[in-house]
């Protein structure tokens, strides 16, 4: 398959967020499989054993220099490793490298109070809890009821305690007097950044007004998360997707929206793949601390992602 079974509108507004010596290396990625990668489940086993393991399976994988628990496979091996005991009794979790960082720059602490707007199917959520040792706790929303219970699967699979799931659209949900001390808001998105080829299904139902429909939620999901969150509490907002509508534009109206509660921090430096925050965009100037927000160029390890982490003062 050819690169017209993208939308071609996609492709122009992707020429003006790609840098354009990164340009053509980036179109590549939607007509290549997605990376296989894998989170050890510290909560139930340890990297070496799952190594060992994979060895006495002749999977070959590579570590990853910035994460310690997570491990990535030959491409070939995605449907391997689903049928071992490894994914079956939850010593693993079958992640994106990409989506693994949002928790990471979040970087909860055992102990803590932390809520997950959107949390299903709870790859994140169950990172955080390792992370925590299963220590202080984390409220897990989810509105789908399917999702839902998907979530309530993976949390008991891989054994996070810590975590509590609760059936709730958090554009909605009632947090009484307590606050948090963390917020993870990786939000429902048009996912441009897992558009394939070869899938037309991934990409048939684009278009600017589903972005702006997606927009919509995510401002209203955006600015329930800053009224969550302690003084002093810091935000991870989160997206798979390159449109500016979804990403620093959201940051922009929530900055302005929230009166300079909240304000932009530049997420830690880990040696990955990067290029510029959009800083313009429509003939708007976003405020200036957006450009401290992180955009993951896509490649052969990392999917497209958006995140921006947030501190309200």
């Amino acid at each position: 398959m050819t690169m017209k079974t993208l939308p071609p509108e996609f492709i122009e507004r992707l020429e003006k967020i790609i840098p354009k010596e990164c340009f053509n290396d980036v179109l590549e990625t939607f007509s290549r499989p997605n990376p296989v990668s894998i989170r050890v489940n510290v909560l139930k086993s340890k990297k070496e054993n799952v190594m060992f393991f994979l060895r006495k399976q002749n999977i070959h994988y590579l570590d990853v220099t910035w994460y310690h628990d997570a491990l990535i496979l030959d491409t070939a091996a995605k449907r391997e490793i689903t049928e071992t005991a490894l994914v079956k009794n939850g010593f693993i979790f079958i992640q994106s490298l990409s989506s693994m960082l949002a928790p990471l720059i979040l970087n909860p602490k055992p102990g803590e109070h932390v809520l997950d707007m959107c949390a299903a199917p709870g790859g994140k959520a169950t990172q955080m809890a390792a992370m925590m040792q299963n220590q202080g706790s984390i409220l897990a929303l989810e509105c789908v009821r399917p999702r839902f219970y998907k979530l309530k699967s993976v949390i008991s699979l891989l054994d996070a305690r810590n975590i509590h799931p609760k059936l709730a659209d958090a554009r909605r949900f009632s947090r009484g007097v307590n606050l948090f001390d963390r917020i993870l808001l990786d939000v429902p998105c048009s996912s441009e950044g897992r558009f394939k080829t070869n899938e037309e299904k991934t990409s048939q139902y684009w278009s600017f007004r589903k972005i702006k429909e997606m927009a919509r939620k995510q401002k209203e999901l955006a600015l329930a998360a800053s009224r969550f969150l302690k003084p002093g509490g810091v935000m991870v907002y989160s997206t798979c997707t390159f449109a500016p509508e979804e990403n620093e534009a959201i940051i922009d109206w929530l900055l302005k929206k929230t009166d300079n509660r909240l304000r932009v921090i530049k997420p830690d430096n880990f040696p990955i793949r990067t290029y510029p925050a959009v800083t313009h965009w429509n003939n708007k100037d976003f405020n200036p601390q957006v450009a401290d927000c992180l955009r993951v160029l896509p490649d052969q390890a990392m999917e497209g992602f958006f995140i921006a982490k947030l501190m309200r003062v």
